[in-house]
This record gives structure tokens, C-alpha cells and sequence, in this order.
């Protein structure tokens, strides 16, 4: 074991982030949905897990928060107000809304008025496509991602996710974010003292760099970079049109900002693939392997290394935290023992 990492049970590390969690303020079921999603996540290697709690109060809940309540619905569409309930907890009640309204069909379900991370979007596509479904989330947040160099913020990080069953192994799932680096890969590199990836972030001055505190979550005025310059640009925006302009988060230009706003958004589109055609596993599994197969020494696709990550981790039980982020997660979950 590393002096930078320890080695934590899986069940320890959702029950110590459940007290964590408590102690911000969330109730317990609430708490213990967010720690399922974020260990799972960190089970499979991804920066959207147990880093979330590095600075707790990102995650503490808004004032007034409640459960979140369907509005304007159809039989195939729903908008959900996730009444500033957690991100995680909103997005899953939206995914099973989508699941069960594109029976069928499709389903256009959208999300809005909640500020906290909703996190590993392949969490939630993983579920979709385990019950069947052909779908796409998208989810927008605060203003950390520039569209060019020297460009004021404008986007969030802007993931999306695809995933669909495939006959005879686990999901497709491809969850990426639009931005050149997560912004919780940014607190993964705060908390290990590490430098941000090259090309990734942009100083005040719009140049180039790998200093944490040259970007808003260092408390410098750069901002991060999106994936692939113009194409990022244009896989954001789509997000950002879809998250916001349609399905009632916080328009840009409308407010003065999307964090102060504190209305983020989501949007899932959910198929059922029966509609359109017999055996789409089957023939998604084809279709798989042959891209699997294109190169001699085989091709990586989106997945698989989380996923063999994953099975590493679960076989074992345990999964390596960056100590930093779990002594955090030790002395915020003692103040919930301590209330009790």
C-alpha cells in the first residue's frame, strides 16, 4: 500500500460515507442512496466516487430541500422537480420514471432545480440497460468550462452517458464528460497534490495549464478546457441545451449565474428496443465483438477497464481510497456518531 492510498473494505466505505453524508445534513436513506452511488463509483476506478466528500459541504444539501415530485405528465414524457433533493437521488427516481414510461416506446424525461452532483452517470445507464433499455443521459452544471481559450466559463463539465444491453456479457455503458478533465477529477488532483493533465485547463490569461490553483476549484479565475476543442464545444452545448433550455435547469444568460441559481439539470432519453426491432442484444453483440476483434492485439472499448477494475475490487472486497480523501470522510462521519 502506497503512503498516498489506503485499502478500505467496500462495506466500510459506504457505511463511514453514509455517517459522512448524515452529518451535512442528509436524512439516512438519502445519505445511504448518494454513498451506494459514489462507492460504486469508486469501486470501478472512477473520479465521480468517495472524492465528492473531499471538501463535505459541496455536498450538503440546500435549504428547503424535500423529495423530488413529477410535474408535466404524459404517458411518455415527465418533467421531474427534484426540489433541490440530492443530484444522485433525483436522477435515479427520473431514470426509473424514463424505464417505465418507454415500456413500449421512448421516453423523454427531464430534471431540474437540484445543485448537488448526481455523479457517475454509468451508474444510472448500467440500471436502464440491466432492465432492458436503450439510453442517453445528459447532465449540465455551474460554470467551470470554458468554450475557447480566454473565454469567460460558460459550461459545466457536461457528461453524457449511452448505454444498452448486449447478449452474453454485462452493458455497453459509455459515460465521458465533454470537459478535457471531470471537475472531480480536478479535486482528485487537489487532494493528491498532483498536477492537472496537460492540456487540460486554461489560466486568467487563457494559456495553458497544470496548476490546480490557476482554475475556479483552486480559487484562481481560469477555467477548465472542453474535450477535443470545437467538438467538446458543440458536445456541451448540445447538453447544455438539453439540461437547461429543455428541461427546466438554469438558462445562461438568464441568470446571473448556474451556481447561485442552484438549478442544475438532466435529461435521460429511454428506449425500449423491442419497438423497433427483434434481437437488439444479439445483434448489438455482433456488432461488439467485431469491433473488439478489428486488431490483432484486440481493441479497449468504453468500459472495460472500469470494468475489469471493478471485478479486481469486488473479488477482493476492498478498494484502494486516497488517504486524504478518506481521513476527510473518518472525521466527518465522527460528527454524525457524535450527534447521535
Amino acid at each position: 500500500m502506497s503512503d498516498e492510498t489506503v485499502i478500505v473494505k467496500i462495506s466500510e466505505a459506504v457505511a463511514v460515507t453514509t455517517k459522512a453524508l448524515m452529518a451535512v445534513g442528509w436524512a439516512e436513506p438519502e445519505a445511504a442512496l448518494q454513498a451506494e452511488i459514489m462507492t460504486a463509483a469508486e469501486v470501478c476506478g472512477n473520479n465521480q466516487g468517495l472524492v465528492k466528500m473531499y471538501q463535505p459541504q459541496i455536498m450538503a444539501p440546500a435549504a428547503g430541500s424535500s423529495k423530488p415530485v413529477v410535474e408535466r405528465e404524459t404517458a411518455t414524457t415527465a418533467e421531474v422537480n427534484a426540489m433541490q433533493s440530492p443530484g444522485m437521488v433525483a436522477l435515479k427516481s427520473a431514470v426509473d420514471v424514463a424505464i417505465a414510461k418507454s415500456s413500449g416506446g421512448v421516453s423523454s424525461v427531464g430534471v431540474y432545480n437540484t445543485s448537488t452532483s448526481s455523479g457517475q452517470l454509468a451508474y444510472y445507464g448500467a440500471l436502464a440497460a440491466k432492465a432492458g433499455r436503450i439510453v442517453l443521459i445528459t447532465a449540465n452544471s455551474p460554470e467551470f468550462v470554458a468554450a475557447k481559450p480566454g473565454a469567460k466559463a460558460t459550461f459545466g463539465t457536461n457528461p453524457l452517458c449511452f448505454a444498452c444491453p448486449v447478449q452474453g456479457r454485462d452493458p455497453f455503458v459509455f459515460d465521458m464528460s465533454t470537459a478535457a478533465i471531470a471537475l472531480f477529477g480536478v479535486l482528485t488532483c487537489k487532494a493528491k497534490g498532483e498536477p492537472l493533465p496537460e492540456k487540460s485547463a486554461y489560466n486568467a490569461q487563457g494559456e495553458w495549464t497544470t496548476d490546480v490553483g490557476d482554475i475556479h476549484i483552486g480559487g484562481g479565475a481560469g477555467a477548465i478546457a472542453t474535450m477535443g476543442g470545437h467538438k467538446g464545444t458543440g458536445l456541451a452545448l448540445m447538453i447544455e441545451l438539453l439540461c437547461a433550455a429543455l428541461s427546466g435547469g438554469a438558462v445562461l444568460g438568464e441568470v446571473d449565474a448556474k451556481k447561485t441559481a442552484k438549478n442544475w439539470g438532466h435529461h435521460i432519453i429511454c428506449i425500449d428496443p423491442g419497438a423497433h426491432v427483434d434481437g437488439f442484444a444479439a445483434r448489438a453483440a455482433s456488432i461488439i465483438k467485431t469491433v473488439a476483434e478489428s486488431h490483432p492485439d484486440g481493441v479497449r472499448l468504453p468500459g472495460d477497464s472500469s470494468s475489469a477494475i471493478a471485478k479486481k475490487n469486488l473479488e477482493a472486497g476492498t478498494l484502494p481510497v486516497t488517504k486524504k480523501v478518506w481521513d476527510v470522510l473518518l472525521e466527518t462521519s465522527a460528527k454524525a456518531a457524535a450527534a447521535a
